[in-house]
């Protein structure tokens, strides 16, 4: 059985919710390491390596939470004119 408009809505923003965390935890991890690489006077080119990576990381959290937005209003609004008899508990939490 395929999945739904509504599931398939619901497990979208539930992906990007957990890449959000992803990202930031990832963001943390380089920072820490970055700090560490610095403190220990690393190779200045592995050392800018690892600040780009850095830096990519922190440029995604921002792209990922507008994507996060977007999903959830397209939920809401979805959920507004939504007609069938699945339950929308979850999809309503969700976009609170």
């Amino acid at each position: 059985m395929s999945p739904t408009p509504l599931q398939i809505k619901v497990n979208a923003l539930k992906r990007l919710i957990k890449e959000e965390k992803l990202y930031q935890q990832e963001v943390s991890e380089q920072e820490q390491y970055v700090n560490h690489m610095k403190s220990n006077n690393a190779d200045e080119y592995e050392l800018k390596k690892q600040i780009q990576v850095l830096e990519e990381s922190q440029r995604m959290v921002p792209e990922v939470t507008r994507k996060i937005q977007e999903h959830k209003e397209a939920l809401k609004v979805f959920l507004e004119s939504y007609k069938g008899d699945e339950d929308t508990a979850a999809a309503r939490e969700l976009v609170v």
